[in-house]
């Protein structure tokens, strides 16, 4: 069995993987998405109307059998559904407040015992507990910085981060994984350029790096993680958009590929996906920029593998198929584009 057809496993030897796509936005539904694993094109399979009226942001928990959606409002909500396991189809549990008004970011703890959610608005996060029939209501809720965009914890689940746009920081905590809470890290803040705007942290395979994009100034930033203290260290940051490109732009998502020798990017505005080579100290070489495939690149994801990118494209309402060549860091646009109304995630699980 080859590298790939061994990732693609679920763990019983011979057994092939189910990928299964979600995507959402600013419209009323959640959509599920089959995904052709010869070519990686996408194609909807069925959709559910949301429990809010902007599901803009999506997680999955780890076992792949549970969904929860924010809905992007004041005050803001949480919805928790369950996942078919042979077919992908979501079935609503419950909802619950989020701790704020505006929640941009939901996430799950790696325990899969934990929901984190970021609340834009209001400049809060909290921590939302997993019971049979959904989500529970709030066991920590603070208040990081403002606008709050983005909430998760390291690779260990011991720390929490919260990049903060408005302060220009990316807060620190510490995560009670038996009691649900945050405690400010004896080092709270970690601070970018002033006017950056801290977006959304990612880190590396090893445990021993993070990303942030920057939205307000298009840059990315490689981050060292201390495992012991919980602390993260700048020690490189680079633009995001193409040299020569002068006009509006804003950085959104990051992802590191599963082989952890590349870092990606989205500009809104130059409308590309940054493709930056990782050397083996994790600092980035010099970037590509290839088109999104639409306008203003919202999110984007890989699938398990690596194989493939699905951008969510906002200002053209749809997502956009990618397959990756990891050797040359090229993307090459493969099937047809699926139409989400104003697209703001994009993310590719295998069924267990």
């Amino acid at each position: 069995m080859d590298a790939q057809q061994d990732a693609r496993g679920d763990g019983e030897a011979g057994s092939p993987a189910r990928p299964i796509a979600y995507a959402s936005g600013y419209g009323p539904d959640i959509q599920w998405l089959s995904l052709d694993a010869a070519n990686g094109a996408l194609a909807k399979v069925g959709s559910v109307a949301s429990f809010g009226t902007a599901p803009s942001f999506l997680a999955v928990d780890p076992g792949v059998a549970h969904l929860y959606a924010v809905d992007e409002a004041s005050p803001g909500r949480v919805g928790a559904y369950t996942i078919d396991p042979a077919t992908g189809a979501l079935s609503f549990l419950n909802a619950v407040a989020s701790g704020g008004d505006g929640p941009a970011y939901v996430g799950v703890h790696p325990s899969g015992k934990w929901v984190l959610v970021a609340n834009y608005t209001s400049g809060t996060a909290a921590v939302l507990p997993v019971q049979a029939g959904g989500l529970g209501a709030a066991t920590s809720t603070v208040s990081p910085g403002a606008n709050a965009h983005m909430i998760v914890s390291d690779p260990s689940g011991h720390f929490v981060f919260v990049p903060c746009l408005g302060s220009d920081y990316v807060a620190q905590y510490v995560f009670d994984a038996t009691k649900g809470t945050l405690t400010p890290n004896a080092v709270p803040h970690v601070a970018t350029a002033a006017g950056a705007g801290p977006r959304h942290l990612e880190f590396h395979p090893n445990g021993k790096m993070a990303y942030l994009i920057n939205e307000k100034d298009s840059t990315m930033t490689a981050l060292s993680f201390d495992a012991n203290a919980g602390t993260l260290t700048p020690v490189q940051t680079v633009f995001t958009r193409p040299g020569g490109f002068n006009g509006a732009n804003t950085a959104a998502e990051v992802h590191v590929h599963p082989s952890g020798k590349w870092v990606f990017g989205s500009n809104r505005g130059d409308d590309s996906i940054a493709v930056f080579p990782l050397d083996s100290t994790g600092h980035m070489g010099a970037g590509s920029f290839p088109k999104s495939g639409g306008t203003t690149p919202r999110d984007f994801g890989l699938d398990p593998t690596g194989t493939f990118l699905y951008v969510a494209n906002q200002g053209s309402s749809n997502v956009v198929s990618f397959r990756f060549d990891a050797a040359a860091g090229t993307l090459t646009q493969v099937g047809s584009p699926v139409t989400v109304p104003s697209a703001s995630f994009a993310g590719v699980f295998d069924l267990p």
